[in-house]
């Protein structure tokens, strides 16, 4: 056995590739991206926490990137554009 072939490599599996897989976090960022005007802030969300979330995880700083984490990510955008699509109207 050689050290390209670790056990460890075939435990994590690619389940990315599989078509069958679920991805339950996509399948709610899906609704959310759609269904996004039925969706707002809380009152103890600010913006900007979530713009610096996003800076975060696109900086690498939350590691490799997974299906749950591009899902919140996905999520935060589209809470974002909401919010600022909101405040364009207000004036």
């Amino acid at each position: 056995m050689t050290d390209d072939d670790t056990p460890e490599d075939d435990a994590a599996g690619v389940p990315d590739s599989d078509p069958r897989h679920l991805d339950p976090a996509g399948d709610v960022a899906d609704l959310v991206e759609a269904n996004v005007s039925d969706v707002e802030l809380g009152e103890d969300t600010d913006a900007e926490d979530l713009r610096a979330f996003i800076d975060a995880v696109e900086s690498g700083e939350f590691g490799p990137v997974d299906p749950g984490l591009e899902a919140t990510v996905r999520i935060a955008r589209a809470l974002l554009e909401n919010a600022e699509g909101e405040n364009d109207t207000d004036e």
